[in-house]
């Protein structure tokens, strides 16, 4: 039997049923909406936590020099900075106390701290410049610490014996919040003391910390501080694999308790329906084309419910500020369809093993 008259006649065995074909759609469509509004709601906490870990806090690698031994330098940043699965790497010196010139020692304090690396990495800049080696930066939030209505004027050391002139204001970039409280200074040469690497992922934590302290080579390991985000980012798979297996255990026995309903169903159809299958034996159509004509005729109709359920658990899950991630959803339906087509097979069979005269005979 050629495709478009298969399809016909499945359409108007579709039609002519009306009753378990709409029995077969309510059936996939309560599968697809219990499979998003439980397993789905895994996968959209399993995409968020995902999401907060790409997050640029989450990506931190922090190297502290704690004894001063200098391998934070402009060479070893370079290098840094430059590998593959590094977004960004910047270094700070030891932080120190300043005030504003034009008060003196004897006004608010606020912490600066030199930056080795790029400016713009660290903060975002809102007013002025960016600054040359020996000029400063100051937070916006900082301003009127300060007295200060535009960024203009010069840093002094509490000690007296430095200057910085102040040439605009920034706003902290994530990871460097903790820098929104002070003010920065571009140090190009010299050594840091603290250095904060931003990975292009979580998932490369191990290779990256490898080569960055190799590139580092500390000669005292004891001297060195490393906050690494390896434990977080296991934590995170941990979790997700949790997720996972929680969500195809559910989603199977969805799936499975659906396909039986759907079996039910089909076979009750066929057992109704048994002289006209008989009868189509008899004029001559095949058993491989009379079960697809019952094959077809169930995934047409859970196609049907399929995309009224996964419309419906999609909406149910938005209007509770959980939305389900759209592949999972689509994913859903293709699943509950199929399981539906595959639930229909045995009846099927069983609709092209009966003996047609007989069933022709049966009053």
């Amino acid at each position: 039997m050629r495709i478009r008259a298969l399809l016909r006649e499945a359409w108007a065995a579709t039609w002519a049923a009306k009753v378990s074909s709409v029995l077969i759609a309510v059936v996939v469509a309560g599968m697809c909406v219990a499979a998003i509004a439980t397993v789905g709601r895994s996968a959209a906490a399993s995409a968020d936590v995902a999401a907060r870990m790409e997050q640029a806090g989450a990506r931190r690698l922090q190297v502290i020099d704690a004894k001063a031994e200098g391998f934070i330098n402009a060479r070893t940043l370079g290098v840094i900075s430059n590998l593959s699965s590094v977004e960004s790497a910047d270094a700070l010196g030891i932080p120190f106390d300043a005030t504003d010139g034009a008060t003196g020692t004897g006004g608010s304090r606020i912490p600066v701290w030199p930056v080795l690396g790029s400016i713009t990495q660290i903060g975002t800049l809102t007013r002025g410049r960016l600054p040359q080696p020996g000029e400063a930066l100051i937070s916006a939030t900082q301003l009127a610490t300060l007295g200060l209505e535009q960024p203009v004027g010069f840093l002094v050391t509490t000690d007296g014996t430095a200057s910085y002139p102040i040439v605009g204001a920034y706003t902290a970039r994530a990871p460097f919040e903790d820098l929104a409280g002070g003010a920065i200074v571009a140090r190009p040469d010299g050594t840091g003391r603290e250095l904060r690497v931003v990975l292009n992922s979580v998932n490369a934590t191990d290779g990256t910390v490898a080569a960055v302290m190799n590139t580092l080579a500390p000669r005292d390991s004891q001297g060195v501080q490393v906050d690494s985000p390896a434990a977080l980012a296991q934590t995170a798979r941990d979790l997700a694999d949790q997720l996972a297996g929680y969500g195809s255990s559910l989603l199977s026995l969805i799936l499975g308790a659906g396909g039986s309903l759907v079996a039910a169903v089909v076979l009750a159809d066929v057992l109704v329906r048994r002289r006209d299958l008989g009868r189509r034996r008899t004029l001559g159509i095949t058993r491989a084309d009379l079960t697809a004509i019952v094959i077809v005729r169930a995934a047409t109709t859970a196609v049907i419910g399929a995309l009224l359920g996964c419309t419906a658990g999609w909406l149910a899950n938005h209007a509770i500020g959980q939305d389900t991630p759209l592949s999972f959803t689509v994913a859903v339906g293709v699943l509950a369809t199929i399981a539906a087509a595959l639930a229909a097979l045995p009846p099927a069979v069983y609709a092209t093993r009966l003996d047609p005269v007989t069933v022709m005979r049966t009053p």
